[in-house]
């Protein structure tokens, strides 16, 4: 689906802020074109060179998922900063060509919610939000809450079903103490009634991983034992099969597993950094090699339906997208994402 080019232009602090704006997918459930193409998109430095963004809108996926520190607004008491870091991405290759075609879902991490590792004590969040929706293009949606920016979307195509579940992991997360919470009750509440949706595959995107040991130094759910711990057992409770969690917040890829957490295995697919790389953090849920590129981009692509060689699968991909190769290509059959 291409939708129509639409120019949005905002004033927030001083700054002007326009972007080539397609609506964002809400909370209806129309049917649609299957969604054979998933692009995981995240940590994005707007001021320097983007390159993986023209390889991006040269892969045309069907659903683009930006889930997180989409840009790095990092200030703690400058509202203007929001809109021109918008301003910047919108203003990089291929974004626009990228933004007008597919369909995309958004939410933020820290450094788009403002600031490195903010939580619900940051002071500008409320600017934040409405910078967020008014460049994603969803300040009318009715569906979006007021404690922040989580939403949802259900495709339907066929027999098929893929559930979409944006998390946000910043507007109520507490202090990562071993007792906090990371999503507040109205989120939890939310989720809840997410979870009882039917659905083929579900993928459930968080800014911050799920599957990272604690004290790498780098944020994670462990760190929040309780709140991970609900979520598995609230997938477990609605017996809900075929969940995937997606989650960025490293700058490199890697699959993660933990046995058995969801009633089957919890596989996280994790990705950030389209002009980013850094040295991995040690992580003993890891079951692949972690990506090396600087320009990288990430793809899941989806076969439905088994044929003659193939059972309903994702394949996970990070490929570099200066020399075309492929840093990590991991497979993941529908059949592993069911009770036993």
């Amino acid at each position: 689906m291409t939708p129509t080019r639409r120019t949005v232009t905002a004033s927030l602090g001083g700054a002007t802020l326009s972007a080539l704006a397609a609506p964002l997918a809400t909370a209806a459930t129309p049917s649609t074109d299957p969604i054979r193409r998933v692009a995981i998109l995240g940590c994005i430095r707007q001021m320097k060179p983007a390159p993986a963004l023209v390889a991006y809108a040269a892969a045309k996926a069907d659903l683009n998922l930006w889930i997180g520190d989409n840009v790095y607004v990092d200030t703690k008491d400058d509202p203007a900063a929001f809109a021109k870091a918008y301003a910047q991405l919108a203003q990089q290759p291929g974004f626009a060509e990228l933004r007008a075609q597919g369909q995309h879902m958004a939410t933020w991490d820290d450094h788009d919610y403002g600031a490195n590792d903010a939580d619900k004590t940051y002071a500008l969040k409320e600017v934040s939000k409405t910078t967020f929706q008014r460049f994603w293009n969803i300040e009318t949606d009715t569906s979006v809450p007021e404690d922040g920016v989580y939403n949802s979307r259900l495709f339907t195509f066929g027999q098929r079903r893929l559930h979409v579940i944006m998390l946000d992991v910043r507007w109520r997360r507490d202090a990562p103490d071993g007792r906090g919470d990371i999503l507040g009750e109205g989120q939890w509440r939310w989720l809840n009634g997410r979870l009882a949706v039917p659905a083929d595959l579900t993928l459930v995107i968080s800014g911050t991983q799920i599957l990272l040991n604690a004290g790498t130094g780098s944020e994670t759910w462990e760190d929040y034992p309780r709140a991970r711990d609900r979520l598995f057992k609230m997938v477990r409770r609605h017996r809900r099969q075929g969940v995937v969690f997606i989650t960025g917040d490293q700058h490199y890829g890697e699959v993660a597993r933990a046995r058995g957490a969801l009633g089957y295995d919890a596989v996280e697919l994790q990705f950030c950094g389209l002009n980013q790389i850094e040295k991995p953090e040690k992580n003993l849920f890891r079951v692949s090699p972690v990506s090396t590129s600087l320009h990288s981009m990430c793809l899941l692509d989806i076969q439905w339906e088994a044929d003659d060689y193939n059972a309903p699968h994702i394949l996970y991909r990070v490929i570099d997208t200066e020399t075309g190769a492929t840093d990590i290509a991991y497979r993941l059959n529908f059949s592993e994402l069911t009770f036993g």
